[in-house]
């Protein structure tokens, strides 16, 4: 089936319902989850059967439309990659694949089998250089062909979707780069690398710390994603604090682009400019393009040396305004930030002491709170706790130094330190617990998470308007139980912080779930844009929040980008349609 992995419901001799993750990637996995069904049976007043399912299994071999290319069409893409036939293809599950992401309306309509309701690329090719990427635009010119650049496949902005048949009529090639996946050199006196764009986060990852290095940046999807994925969504990791963003990681990009190859500032061999003043830069143009410019095929990054010391900790507070001040007052530690800091609000806290299987792992939380609310003599409550995740890295007095400065903005906001072990944990579920949401679909429950960068003078009204958005709107629709809402607060910046909501529902017996759900995620956008926060931190445009950049750009500087595009893209081959050009 698409999934090998994931959640699965098992039913104890006593009839207790247990979640355990199948396979092994993970820390989780394997371990028996007895809290996590009683928790969103209390959270959403929704009795969950295990027995009951919503759909079945998913076939290898989806049903969708047929391709619009022919044998001929077929011949000349193997003829560009040296007719090695398995290089391209027209098979349904590697279409369904490259046309869908991982939005819940992707996942909904894989389970569902509904994939035919939308367009999915004609075929996919998997260039393995530049040259065939350049072959290949020039192909797709004369042949009046779209071409869609694809990563990771990871988005959760159907920025990989293909448009419909009445706005793109041609056919429409989905480029999947994973093959370009090359550290082509590395210049460690000046602390850069010339990496491939088709580089799974991971991979880079690990490959740079063979060598000693790390990238600094790691995103939740760094198992699939892509450097250029990165690059094109205009991607933020956890360790920004430390690092940068992904504008301040990548240094230099080249790009295969409708004309042939783009890039600027020739430095010499094996080197980057680490700053120029020649005009508007290509690296900009590049960040947040979502495939509309061309095919980013190779990129200059930084690297730095391997930290001395990784260490984690972890915070108890007394309730969400507490946890606030106490991340903004972080905030203003400017250098000697840790890599990392989240907090989780009470929901998040809650669930995350629910993901654990008894008596390791986060159950410590719990000993930790019932000694923790001992201390402060019961002043406190688990139902308004909070809880941070920390993650340090540099030297040995470099952390010690950052431990004591957090200590004493914690006793100043009532925190109390709850150990590494939880800290760690936090981090170690981060990339298991994606899969949750896919498991919850199986029993009737409908699930995303979205993010925005909010101003700090607006993060403690605009969270509690969007939860309460949220809570009307399912209200109002009559549906089952109630949701289960939450957030909390990532990467922190001088101005603000972005926030992630987490927003789930039941959908059994609700006609056209994933729909009604599109409503509801997009009344709670509405209401995050009118109470100051951005349309998107780091999942970028794609086509599911197209609908709102008219309201927070101005007709000039569409009018701008457009232009711009027209003047190099004549035929409009990469008409993905993300973002301003949807």
């Amino acid at each position: 089936t698409l999934f090998r992995s994931g959640f699965v419901v098992e039913v104890n001799q006593e009839g207790m319902k247990h979640v355990k993750m199948k396979g092994n990637r993970y820390s989780i996995s394997g371990k028996s989850l007895p809290n996590v069904v009683s928790f969103f049976e209390k959270a959403t007043k929704i009795k969950i059967d295990p027995l009951k399912v919503a759909f079945p299994l998913i076939p290898d071999d989806p049903l969708i439309h047929r391709s619009d290319l022919d044998a001929f069409d077929i011949e000349k893409l193997e003829e560009i990659v040296n007719n090695e036939k398995q290089r391209v293809s027209t098979s349904a599950l590697d279409r369904a694949r490259h046309g869908t992401g991982h939005s819940q309306a992707d996942m909904f309509m894989i389970r569902t089998g509904t994939l035919n309701t939308i367009r999915l690329p004609d075929a996919v090719i998997w260039p393995a250089d530049e040259t065939e990427v350049e072959a290949l635009i020039a192909l797709s010119v004369r042949e009046s062909w779209c071409l869609i650049p694809f990563g990771g496949g990871t988005n959760v902005s159907h920025s990989t979707r293909c448009p419909p048949k009445s706005l793109e009529p041609r056919p429409i090639i989905s480029v999947d780069i994973k093959l370009m996946d090359r550290i082509l050199w590395i210049n460690e006196e000046d602390g850069v690398a010339h990496v491939q764009a088709g580089i799974t986060g991971k991979c880079l990852a690990s490959e740079m710390e063979l060598r000693g290095y790390t990238i600094g940046h790691e995103p939740d999807s760094i198992e699939f994603s892509t450097l250029g994925g990165w690059i094109a969504t205009k991607a933020s990791g956890m360790k920004r604090n430390k690092y940068g963003n992904i504008e301040d990681i990548v240094k230099d990009v080249r790009v295969a682009g409708p004309k042939g190859m783009i890039w600027q500032n020739k430095s010499g061999k094996k080197s980057v400019h680490g700053r120029v003043s020649t005009g508007i830069d290509l690296l900009s143009l590049m960040l947040g393009s979502e495939g509309g410019f061309g095919i980013i095929t190779s990129a200059t990054i930084k690297v730095w040396p391997m930290p001395e010391c990784k260490e984690y900790e972890s915070l108890i507070l007394p309730c969400f305004e507490d946890g606030i001040r106490f991340v903004r007052d972080v905030a203003k530690m400017n250098n000697l930030k840790p890599a990392s800091i989240r907090l989780l609000d009470n929901e998040q806290f809650r669930l995350g002491k629910a993901m654990t299987s008894v008596p390791r792992g986060l159950q410590l939380i719990q000993n930790a709170m019932i000694a923790f609310i001992g201390s402060m003599q019961s002043t406190i409550s688990m139902h308004s706790a909070v809880c941070t995740t920390i993650s340090f890295e540099g030297s040995s007095s470099e952390i010690k130094l950052q431990k004591q400065i957090i200590g004493d903005i914690a006793a100043k906001h009532g925190g109390i330190f709850s150990g590494s072990r939880i800290g760690k944990a936090g981090y170690d579920l981060t990339f298991a617990i994606a899969y949750l949401r896919d498991f919850a679909m199986t029993y009737h429950f409908l699930a995303e998470s979205f993010e925005t960068f909010v101003p700090w003078s607006r993060l403690e009204p605009l969270v509690k308007a969007t939860k309460e958005r949220i809570r009307q709107e399912h209200k109002s629709r009559s549906l089952p139980g109630l949701p289960f809402v939450s957030c909390r607060v990532t990467q922190l910046y001088d101005e603000g912080a972005c926030v992630y909501f987490y927003f789930c529902m039941n959908f059994e017996n609700v006609s056209k779930p994933s729909l009604v759900f599109a409503e509801i995620e997009a009344a709670a956008r509405e209401e995050i844009i009118a109470n100051g926060g951005s349309l998107s931190h780091h999942h970028g445009v794609g086509k599911l929040r197209a609908p709102f950049m008219d309201g927070v750009n101005s007709k000039c500087f569409k009018d701008l980008l457009l232009s711009f595009k027209r003047s190099f893209d004549e035929k409009n081959t990469f008409g993905v349609r993300n973002g301003a050009f949807a």
